[in-house]
């Protein structure tokens, strides 16, 4: 396959990548985290949860300008993921150009935009494309310092810090792939870049922890969410059985990224090894894709994973990887095939990425879109029945269908999230509520003296066990998805733990209390 660069292929690239995105955007907020972002957009206070910890500054900033224009959270911070998205596909291009030839970068290129899980979060209002987007830019500027263009030393840093600003684990990640891409510099100059670096981060760093409350305010943010959420699930906490459950989560997000190339991967890996051709894989090119992938790779394996969109800092580097070894594959099999088989053989996998994005029921998909949109409109509008100034919302944390969705779009409704935690400390974790789109924690759920009623959503797969329904009413949504409903003395037996006084009945009238 010949492939002649120029200008124009990298433009196509980024058009196309926006006619494949446009049409299938999520209409709603799709995450948990989605709503973070888009509360953070109106107020900024990380100690809410507006957003979540660590904070992705920037990422809100920019989504409070584009907002600015078109005025709903949900339309500015997809467009974000659209534009970003085909921004990664133009980087990965020319990165996969200067690591190995025009032909491979295209291949490289066609693989991105059809990526199932670069298509779905390119949809989404979520952080991860755009990380994408920076870990290749960073990747890009790393090699070009690596074959001696020193002077982009400086835009390695500064892009390095505003990735941070993004996403805060970025700069964490890549760290090691930078300081390799700088070993031979002056001494001088690696200090110089370093503080610009950091001057760069104080940038957004300051103000984000002046708007959340100062640092102890911040810092408390950080170690609430470590303990009742992200933290003691670690390989070395949670032995192998973390262990086999990571590799396995991890190895089917790559598949979700990657489609049928698993299977080249596999195919060509067996004929490296069984014919000794180690000597395609350039010393360079190993350490610097090893640098790249393998510190977050090895993060999500060992400490934490739970989110397909994790494996987006690592997947451009794997889609260039990938294109070399369809290039490679192509070559070995020319005695049989008498043609160059690179071009068919990534347009079936384009296919099947586009197949697998449009028709299949993967959580990578555009059904999963679609039927999220359709279940969270029919939730809201079942619950928009019920009174306001009568009815209290109990909304669990489930992550697409939860108490920040119900609290987003039913502003007038007083919604609590009965979340009931504890740490390995032996702490308890307030609970989040909120109304007119403010949010607040408390430890005990105190009720006004007018509300009689609750409303609550129940998905089925996520709860630990059944409820007995006497008394009160079931609003199916879906197969999975209820809306239950009764007096609110009632609301104890879908959550026994959760501490709920009545305001008037304070002298010691209790509903019930947390154990």
């Amino acid at each position: 396959m010949k492939c002649e660069h120029t200008s124009t292929i990298p433009l196509l690239l980024f058009v196309i990548t926006i006619a494949t995105r446009v049409p299938f955007t999520s209409k709603m907020l799709y995450h948990m985290d989605s709503v973070n972002f888009a509360m953070a957009m109106d107020h900024y206070d990380v100690v809410m949860h507006q957003p979540h910890p660590p904070g992705y500054f920037l990422y809100v900033m920019l989504g409070r300008f584009l907002n600015f224009f078109v005025h709903d959270a949900n339309v500015a911070l997809v467009s974000l993921s659209i534009l970003f998205g085909a921004l990664t596909v133009v980087v990965i291009y020319y990165l996969g150009k200067e690591l190995y030839n025009p032909e491979c970068a295209l291949l490289a290129a066609l693989l991105a935009i059809t990526s199932p899980n670069l298509w779905f979060h390119g949809e989404v209002a979520l952080t991860y494309v755009i990380e994408a987007f920076f870990s290749t830019w960073i990747a890009f500027l790393c090699w070009k310092v690596l074959k001696g263009e020193e002077r982009l030393i400086w835009i390695a840093a500064i892009v390095l810090a505003i990735a941070g600003g993004i996403r805060q684990n970025t700069p964490v990640f890549l760290f090691p792939l930078y300081l390799f891409s700088i070993r031979q510099v002056s001494f001088r100059k690696i200090i110089a870049s370093l503080g610009l670096f950091v001057i760069v981060s104080l940038c957004w760093f300051i103000p984000m922890i002046r708007m959340t409350g100062g640092l102890e305010a911040y810092v408390a943010a950080f170690r609430e969410l470590w303990l009742f959420n992200t933290g003691h699930n670690s390989v070395f906490e949670k032995g192998l059985a973390a262990l086999y459950y990571y590799s396995q989560t991890l190895f089917t997000f790559i598949t979700w990224s990657i489609g049928g190339g698993i299977i080249v991967f596999a195919v060509t890996i067996y004929h490296i090894v069984r014919k000794k051709r180690l000597d395609i894989l350039n010393r360079q090119h190993s350490i610097f894709f090893s640098l790249w992938i393998l510190p977050s790779f090895l993060f999500y394996l060992l400490i934490f994973v739970a989110n397909p969109g994790y494996v987006l800092i690592f997947i451009p580097a794997i889609i260039i990887f990938l294109s070399m070894m369809i290039k490679f594959l192509s070559s070995e099999l020319s005695s049989f095939t008498n043609r160059d088989i690179s071009l068919p053989l990534t347009l079936t996998l384009v296919l099947l990425n586009i197949l697998i994005f449009i028709q299949s029921t993967y959580p990578v998909s555009y059904s999963t879109i679609r039927r999220h949109d359709k279940d969270l409109s029919a939730i809201i509008s079942g619950l928009r029945s019920f009174d306001p100034s009568t009815t209290a919302l109990f909304v669990g944390p489930y992550i697409l269908y939860g108490f920040r969705q119900v609290m987003y779009y039913l502003p007038e409704y007083t919604v609590y999230q009965p979340d009931y935690r504890t740490s390995s400390t032996g702490e308890v974790r307030k609970t989040f509520w909120g109304t007119n789109n403010r949010t607040l924690l408390t430890s005990e759920v105190l009720l006004p003296e007018k509300i009689k009623s609750f409303a609550t959503v129940v998905i089925d797969d996520h709860r630990e066990r059944k409820f007995d329904p006497t008394g009160m009413t079931i609003c199916p949504i879906s197969s999975e998805i209820f809306i239950a409903s009764g007096p609110i003395t009632l609301a104890q037996t879908i959550y026994p733990k959760t501490a709920i006084k009545i305001a008037a009945t304070m002298k010691n009238r209790l509903i019930s209390k947390a154990p």
